[in-house]
C-alpha cells in the first residue's frame, strides 16, 4: 500500500498521504485508475480529512480546552450563553453542547489552495517542457508549421465577375506563371506564355530557358515553337470581327502538348513558306492550346460532348465562316494532311468557298445512308470477316476521329476522287469492240429517272376496294393522298409527279421512299404497286436539290 502512495504522490505531485489514501480506497488499490480519478476529478482531494485516529484525539480533548473554540460562554450554574451576532447552529450530543469546528474548514480551504498551486506548478513545469524554445527536436517534438500561400483555384469567366476585375485577376494569373519561369521541357510552351497580356495582340519576347539547360533543348524550344509571327493573340468572337472586317477566314489551330503530333504542326506545317504566305492573305491564323482560357469557347462550341479530351481528335485545325461562325472544314486525327497536301487543300476551299456577299458556297447535302447488313442471309466467311473487323476496331484497331469535316458532305459521290492528279486512262477493247465503264447505283438511278416519260399526267380511277388503292405521300411542304389501280407499274407514280409537279418545284429531280423501311422506289419501276407493297402505303418524296 506504501509503494502505492508514493507512486501516486510521485506522478501527480500530491504532498499529503491522506488525500493518496483517499484515491487508492475509492479506486479499490488500483494506483493507475487512482491516479486517472485524480485528474479527471482533482476538486475530489478537498473532501478527504486527515487520518482518523488524529482526529479521534482532538474530539476528547477535555472541555476547557474545547470552551477555547466556542462562540457562547458558561456560568457557574452550568447555563449556556450564546451571542446574538454567532448564527451558527447549536449541535447537543450525549449531552455535551459541541459547536462547529472552524479549524476543519480551514483545513480543508488549505489543502484545496495548495492542490491548485502544486497543479498550476505541474502545468507550468509541462508547458516548459513541450514548448521551450531550447527544447531538443531530437526528443520527437516538430518543428512548427511553416506559412505557405498558394492558389487555390484560377477564375472562371462563368462566375459572373465584371469585364475589369476578370481582367486583373487572369492577368495576375499570368504574371504568377511568368514568375515561376519557363518550363524546361521544350514541348511544353503553351500559347498564354508567348503573348503580353497588355494589348493581348502582338507577342513578346519568346521565354529563355534556364542558363543551366543545354544547347540540344534550346535548339528544339526553338524547333518546335509556336508561330507566333503568324498568330493573332485574340478570343474567338473578336477575331471573328476582324475577319469580317478584313473579308478573311479563320483558321484556328487546337493544340495538345502532350501530343507529339500536334508539335510537329509548329515544327512543319506552320513554318513552310506556301503555307505562310497563303495563310497571311486569306486566313486570320488563331492557335490555342487546352490550357489557354481562350480556347475555351472554340472547345465549348465545336466539340460535342466533350470531344476536345479524346485523343484521337487530335492534331486538329479547322476554318470558321466569320460571318455565321460555322465551321466549315476541318481536318483532325491521324489522317492530317502533310504541308504541301494541306496547301492543296487550303486552295481548293478558296476555290469553291468565297466571302464575297453575292458568293453561292456549298452546302450539306444529305449524308448517303449506308443499307444495313441482313446477318441472316450472310455466308459463313461474310459473318467470320465481320466478327475479325469488329474485334479489330474494339482492341486494337485504329479509332476513327469523332469531329466530322463538314465540307465532305458538300461534296457528291462522284466528286470525290476528284483532283489534280492524273486522268485515269480509260480502258481499251483490244479486240475492236468499244469498252463501256459500268454505271454507279447513283448514275444508274440517276439514268432511269431521266427516262421517265414526264407528259403523262394521272387520272385517278373509280372507287373499287378490289382494284384501287390510296397511296399517301408526304412531302416537306404537307402531304397529299391520290388513288391508283393496284396493278398499275410504280413507273406510274413517277410518271405522274413528273406530269404533274409540286408548287414551286419544277423540273426539280426527287427521290420515292417506301416507309417506313425507306426503300428506293427507283429500283421497282416495273413492280405493279401491289407487289411493291404500296397498297394503303405512304412514300416519302424527297427533293434534290443542289
Amino acid at each position: 500500500m506504501d509503494e502505492d502512495v508514493e507512486q501516486f504522490k510521485t506522478i501527480t505531485g500530491v504532498a499529503a498521504d491522506h488525500v493518496a489514501r483517499g484515491y487508492l480506497e475509492i479506486s479499490g488499490g488500483d494506483p493507475m485508475q487512482a491516479i486517472q480519478l485524480f485528474f479527471e476529478n482533482p476538486e475530489l482531494a478537498a473532501s478527504f480529512n486527515a487520518p482518523a485516529a488524529s482526529t479521534s484525539a482532538s474530539a476528547r480533548q477535555p472541555s476547557t480546552a474545547r470552551s477555547q473554540h466556542l462562540t457562547g460562554r458558561e456560568d457557574a450554574s452550568g447555563v449556556i450563553h450564546i451571542d446574538s451576532d454567532d448564527e451558527e447552529d447549536v449541535r447537543m450530543a450525549d449531552n455535551e453542547f459541541v459547536v462547529p469546528d472552524d479549524d476543519d474548514d480551514g483545513i480543508a480551504a488549505a489543502v484545496r489552495n495548495a492542490q491548485e498551486e502544486e497543479d498550476a506548478a505541474m502545468a507550468r513545469r509541462l508547458q516548459q517542457e513541450m514548448y521551450s524554445e531550447n527544447h531538443s527536436l531530437g526528443d520527437g517534438v516538430r518543428a512548427p508549421i511553416a506559412q505557405t500561400t498558394e492558389t487555390l483555384a484560377a477564375p472562371d469567366p462563368s462566375w459572373g465577375l465584371d469585364d475589369d476585375r476578370e481582367a486583373a485577376v487572369m492577368e495576375q494569373l499570368r504574371r504568377r506563371r511568368r514568375a515561376q519561369g519557363p518550363s524546361a521541357n521544350p514541348f511544353n510552351q503553351s500559347s498564354v506564355d508567348w503573348f503580353d497580356v497588355d494589348d493581348g495582340t502582338g507577342p513578346r519576347n519568346p521565354p529563355m530557358p534556364d542558363s543551366s539547360s543545354s544547347s540540344a533543348s534550346r535548339r528544339l524550344r526553338d524547333l518546335f515553337a509556336p508561330p507566333t509571327s503568324l498568330m493573332t493573340r485574340l478570343p474567338l468572337d473578336a477575331a471573328r470581327d476582324l475577319g469580317k472586317e478584313e473579308k478573311k477566314w479563320i483558321l484556328v489551330n487546337l493544340q495538345k502538348l502532350d501530343d507529339f503530333r500536334c508539335q510537329v504542326l509548329n515544327r512543319d506545317h506552320w513554318k513552310n513558306e506556301d503555307l505562310v504566305s497563303l495563310i497571311r492573305e486569306h486566313f486570320i491564323f488563331l492557335q490555342y492550346t487546352l490550357d489557354d482560357p481562350l480556347a475555351q469557347s472554340y472547345t465549348t462550341f465545336y466539340f460535342a460532348n466533350q470531344a476536345h479530351e479524346d485523343a484521337n481528335n487530335y492534331p486538329h485545325a479547322s476554318i470558321i465562316d466569320p460571318r455565321t461562325g460555322e465551321q466549315v472544314k476541318v481536318w483532325s486525327g491521324e489522317s492530317f494532311p502533310s504541308p504541301a497536301e494541306l496547301h492543296r487543300d487550303l486552295v481548293e476551299f478558296l476555290d469553291r468557298y468565297s466571302l464575297a456577299a453575292n458568293s453561292k458556297n456549298p452546302v450539306v447535302k444529305t449524308k448517303p445512308k449506308t443499307k444495313p447488313r441482313d446477318i441472316g442471309r450472310m455466308t459463313e466467311e461474310e459473318m467470320l470477316e465481320m466478327a475479325l473487323q469488329n474485334s479489330l476496331n474494339e482492341d486494337g484497331g485504329p479509332s476513327e476521329p469523332t469531329v466530322q469535316d463538314p465540307d465532305a458532305l458538300t461534296k457528291s459521290i462522284a466528286d470525290i476522287g476528284k483532283g489534280k492528279g492524273k486522268a485515269v486512262e480509260e480502258p481499251v477493247d483490244l479486240t475492236g469492240g468499244s469498252a463501256q465503264t459500268p454505271l454507279s447505283p447513283q448514275e444508274a438511278a440517276s439514268s432511269a429517272f431521266s427516262q421517265i416519260s414526264p407528259t403523262n399526267p394521272h387520272v385517278e380511277p373509280e372507287n373499287n376496294p378490289a382494284t384501287t388503292t390510296r397511296i399517301q405521300f408526304r412531302h416537306a411542304g404537307g402531304r397529299i393522298i391520290r388513288r391508283f389501280t393496284i396493278s398499275d407499274p410504280v413507273r406510274r407514280i413517277y410518271e405522274w409527279l413528273k406530269a404533274e409537279p409540286l408548287e414551286g418545284k419544277e423540273g426539280v429531280q426527287f427521290e420515292l421512299k417506301a416507309m417506313p423501311a425507306g426503300r428506293d422506289l427507283i429500283g421497282e419501276l416495273n413492280k405493279t404497286i401491289e407487289e411493291a407493297g404500296l397498297k394503303q402505303g405512304t412514300v416519302m418524296i424527297e427533293f434534290i436539290e443542289d
